[in-house]
């Protein structure tokens, strides 16, 4: 989970998220009848960026990578309401809308890899009788032919190869004003991993004489306020050190 959340910084704050989302196979749903695979939705991934850049709104979202995104805003943008938790709110843009979003069909998270659980499923399904090749280890970028019952290779897709993660806890990497990776913690809570990702790379630049940095403070997603509600960038619990009265500690940094 480290790794996935570490990857989802780096991605949605890179400058190609919007061509790498653009450029995936619709993700492909389908019921059982009469012993048939019937479509029931094709969802073009595309969609996600046109309702990020209207939600936002900023028509250049996900394209310039002039926002830095964590993993804590990524996850405000993938919640059923928005702001999280107001009743009759907006779906954010990488949800699904009221009504149709749940634990099991949660919006770009899942459709990314969708093809890919399939994939999987049908192979074991069929006994590599009628699906005749397991999916890779890779989850995203695999088109699927409902009618043929045949996946294709995925091509490459390292920028999201395990899909993304909408739990917080990763920031992305810099130096200087420049993208160079992502950092993403996995453990006892989520504010725990926010501030552990972020000090982390704060404490590593002063280190490293600044060769690396956190996101500079006027890129960071918390500058944007879609809908009127501002974005998160990390949270960080008040007073997180034993045997101390330090607060605040990701103030500033």
């Amino acid at each position: 989970m480290s790794l996935q959340k570490a990857r989802t910084a780096a991605f949605f704050s890179s400058a190609g998220a919007a061509d790498f989302l653009n450029a995936q196979p619709n993700a492909i749903y389908f019921d059982i009848v009469g012993g048939s695979l019937t479509l029931r939705e094709s969802v073009p991934i595309g969609d996600y960026v046109t309702a990020v850049q209207n939600f936002i709104p900023d028509a250049a979202a996900l394209t310039n990578g002039a926002v830095a995104f964590s993993d804590r805003a990524g996850g405000n943008l993938s919640r059923p309401t928005y702001p999280d938790g107001l009743q009759g709110s907006a779906n954010g843009p990488f949800s699904k809308p009221d009504g149709s979003w749940s634990i099991f069909s949660t919006g770009l998270q899942l459709d990314a890899v969708i093809n890919g659980i399939f994939h999987h499923v049908l192979y074991v399904a069929t006994k590599g009788t009628v699906v005749i090749d397991d999916a890779t280890d890779s989850c995203t970028g695999i088109d699927f032919d409902l009618a043929k019952l045949e996946f294709s290779a995925p091509g490459p897709t390292n920028q999201m190869a395990n899909g993304s993660q909408i739990f917080p806890g990763s920031v992305p990497i810099y130096s200087g004003s420049t993208l160079i990776g992502g950092i993403g913690v996995s453990g006892d809570g989520i504010d725990q991993d926010d501030m552990i990702s972020f000090l982390g790379v704060h404490n590593a630049g002063v280190r490293l004489a600044g060769a690396i940095n956190n996101a500079p403070a006027a890129i960071r997603a918390d500058n944007l306020a879609p809908q009127g509600d501002r974005l998160r960038f990390v949270q960080c619990p008040q007073a997180p050190f034993l045997d101390s009265d330090i607060d605040n500690v990701c103030e500033g940094k």
